[in-house]
Formats: C-alpha cells, structure tokens, sequence
C-alpha cells in the first residue's frame, strides 16, 4: 500500500499542488492587469470630455443692444440691429443658429461690450483659463462615449448678454454607445452647462 501511494498518490498531489499555485498566480496577474486597465479606462474617460478646440455662439436678451465679443482675434457682434427679446422657456438650453471660428481652448481673455435695457454702458472681461483650467463637458455617463470620437463637430461656448448679466454655456453633441446592444449606431447626447455668470 505504501508503495501505491509513492508511486501513484504522491505524485498526483504534487502534481495538483503545483496546478492550484499556477491558478493562483494567474488569477493574480489578471487581476492585476484588470486593475490596470481599468485605471486606465477611468483616466481615458475622464479625458474624452475634455475641450481642446471650440466654436462660439452668441445671443442677447432681455434688452441688450450692441453686443460685441472680442475672443481670439476676432471680433463677433450681435444686437446691432435689433434689441434682445424677452428670454422665453424656449430659449433655455438654446444653441444659436449662427456659430463662428474653430478655436484653441481657450484662445484668449474674452472681452465683452453691451448696452443694457436702461441704456447703461456695461463692460465685462473673463479669462476662463482662470475660471476653468480644467474645462470639460459635463455628462453624465461617461462610460457610454465614444472614446475616439466623442463629440458631434465641435462643441460650443455660448455667451449670453442678458441684461446686465452675461451668462458662459457649454453645449457639446456627444456620441456614445446605443443602449440596444443590437443598434450599430452611436446615440446622441445633447449637453448644455453653465460654467460661467455674473451680473454688473
């Protein structure tokens, strides 16, 4: 019996000990490497909705006249010839029809001249590399866009003149993936946020 259990059992225990240590150390480095990338999944995400280049949109309000924007050596004007409507619900979250330039995030100090509805004179200039260094679009699934293309054209900075307050959006089209797993298509996401405001 003690011969049959050298020659037969002995090994077979070796044998299965040396396969439950291999196991081991292959689950640990998948693990390891799950870990791994998912640390780098999370930083890709994070990154997907950063802004590295924009357009700008414009609109005027409640009053306004003579809106002027001076941003990355242009100069962009609205209300010249008409004064701002009355800021209606279906003007929130609104993106102008006319967009302008392709720019660098941020490309420059923004500097804004309006009249008010009382006819005052209102100056204001934003640095929003100051305000914002670190600007994203804000979604709430980040999970779901598509990593190597994750806006719709460029996404927008909108500035607002309303009355005496001008208002700083971020609007963004997002393509992430189809919650129908059977879909081929990438959804859409509209996103609009303020990142910006103050009244004078």
């Amino acid at each position: 019996m003690r011969i049959y259990y050298r020659r037969y059992i002995e090994p077979m225990k070796e044998q299965l000990n040396m396969s439950i240590f291999l196991a081991k150390k292959i689950l640990g480095l998948i693990f390891a490497g799950l870990l791994l990338l998912q640390g780098c999944t999370a930083m890709a995400k994070d990154d997907v909705l950063k802004l590295s280049t924009h357009t700008i949109g414009l609109a005027c309000y409640n009053g306004v006249t003579n809106a002027k924007l001076k941003y990355g050596g242009q100069v962009e004007r609205i209300c010249f010839t008409w004064t701002g409507p009355e800021k209606l619900p279906k003007d929130v979250n609104k993106v102008p029809g006319i967009l302008s330039g392709s720019f660098k995030t941020f490309a420059s100090p923004m500097e804004m001249t309006w009249r008010a509805r009382d006819g005052s004179e209102l100056s204001h200039t934003v640095d929003l590399n100051k305000e914002i260094p670190d600007p994203r679009v804000s979604y709430e699934f980040p999970e779901r866009v598509f990593a190597q293309k994750p806006f719709l054209g460029d996404p927008v900075v909108i500035v607002e003149f309303d009355d005496r307050t001008i208002n700083i959006y971020f609007a963004a089209t997002l393509l992430v993936r189809p919650l129908d797993p059977a879909s081929r298509e990438p959804d859409h996401a509209d996103t609009y946020t303020l990142v910006y405001s103050r009244t004078l």
